[in-house]
């Protein structure tokens, strides 16, 4: 029987002081009047998830945007919302932090709301790298930032993006392992359709990109970090529990415009024979007017696919039995010309009932998870 207790909720906080031209998610820069209003909507959409789903928090991870960006009365309100209608959380509480936002006092009363993972948005160590992605901090300030952040005894992550034009990679890889953060995301720079850099023509050669990836496993595997998904690396015992729940596809609750979802089926969708359903919240200016969520049932094999398709990013791969018993179709028997094919290829590895990418597949894990969907 399937495990109908929500346990993983995502808050996404739209605002920033600037928007950076790489970025393509769903943010805006702050406007009189407009966060309590963010407030007040978020609060009526908790309460009304909270009567819709069984929620019991183990994480919380409030991203944007830029989280750190609202004042400290503003996060209390959304921790209070949170603690109030579905519980306090029991386990890791993240935010996700700019260095400008990074002061001694601000840091601290974070710890006090609860925050014990600090995810710092740092990019670069180079400051010629930060002025071309349009990050108004420095590789100083980044530092700072991260040297209080330790100081209050909270997991420290920071964020990298790698395959810049004019980057050295393994500068700002050694500068990051210095800096005693327990984990790191590394991402390579992509260029997305509506955003500054892809109106200036920026693009990012499809060489570069890969020799980062595997600069970066390299490096960061050599510093003993360990690369427990594709684009994330953790010192032992710090890998964040709420992303491996995210990629084992446990039910998640997204809160906030553009938040995305995975939640147990309601009654109706259950009696079309749905067992699960993505949910994907509207953006800021409908989400704002009170717009619903867009709401896509799987099917036991599409569940089962998409389980799949997220436990490959994992280094621990994917237990297919678990996986099995989970939706109710044999994922094996289900699934088996394409694990076949892609094993075949060299490109997944069967041990025993765990699926798991190589280190070919995981260059190409796109193409890879695809095959799953």
């Amino acid at each position: 029987m399937i495990d109908r207790v929500v346990r993983h909720i995502y808050v996404h906080v739209p605002f920033c002081a600037t928007v950076c031209p790489f970025c393509s998610f769903d943010v805006v820069e702050r406007r009189a009047g407009q966060v309590d209003a963010y407030l007040d909507r978020l609060e009526a959409e908790a309460v009304v998830a909270a009567e819709q789903f069984d929620v019991v928090p183990t994480t919380l991870y409030l991203g944007g945007g830029t989280p750190s960006h609202l004042r400290i009365g503003e996060l209390a309100r959304i921790v209070d919302v949170i603690t109030r209608v579905f519980g306090r959380p029991s386990g890791e509480t993240t935010i996700e932090v700019h260095p400008l936002d990074a002061g001694e006092g601000k840091v601290a009363a974070l710890g006090d709301l609860g925050f014990n993972r600090l995810s710092v948005g740092v990019q670069s160590f180079d400051d010629r790298v930060l002025a071309s992605l349009g990050r108004a901090h420095t590789a100083a300030a980044a530092l700072t930032a991260i040297e209080r952040c330790l100081a209050t005894g909270a997991t420290v992550s920071l964020d990298l993006i790698s395959a810049v034009g004019g980057q050295n990679l393994g500068s700002d890889l050694a500068a990051a392992v210095a800096s005693g953060v327990h984990h790191m995301s590394v991402y390579t720079l992509t260029v997305e359709d509506g955003t500054p850099f892809a109106r200036r023509g920026v693009q990012v050669p499809d060489d570069r990109a890969a020799g980062a990836i595997e600069r970066t496993a390299r490096v960061l595997g050599s510093a003993g970090f360990d690369r427990y998904e594709v684009s994330n690396y953790a010192r032992p015992g710090r890998r964040s529990t709420h992303n491996q729940a995210y990629w084992r596809n446990r039910w998640v609750l997204g809160l906030g415009p553009s938040a995305g979802g995975h939640l147990p089926p309601l009654d109706a969708d259950r009696s079309a024979g749905a067992v699960a359903v993505r949910t994907a919240n509207a953006p800021m200016a409908a989400w704002s007017g009170g717009a619903p969520p867009e709401a896509e049932a799987l099917g036991p094999r599409e569940a089962a696919g998409d389980h799949v398709f997220c436990g490959l990013r994992l280094s621990d791969g994917v237990d297919l039995d678990e996986g099995s018993l989970r939706w109710g179709v044999d994922i094996g028997r289900e699934f088996a010309a394409e694990i076949e094919s892609l094993r075949c290829d060299g490109l997944v590895e069967l041990d025993g009932t765990v699926l798991r990418a190589t280190d070919a597949g995981y260059r190409v894990l796109d193409r890879v998870a695809a095959e799953f969907c």
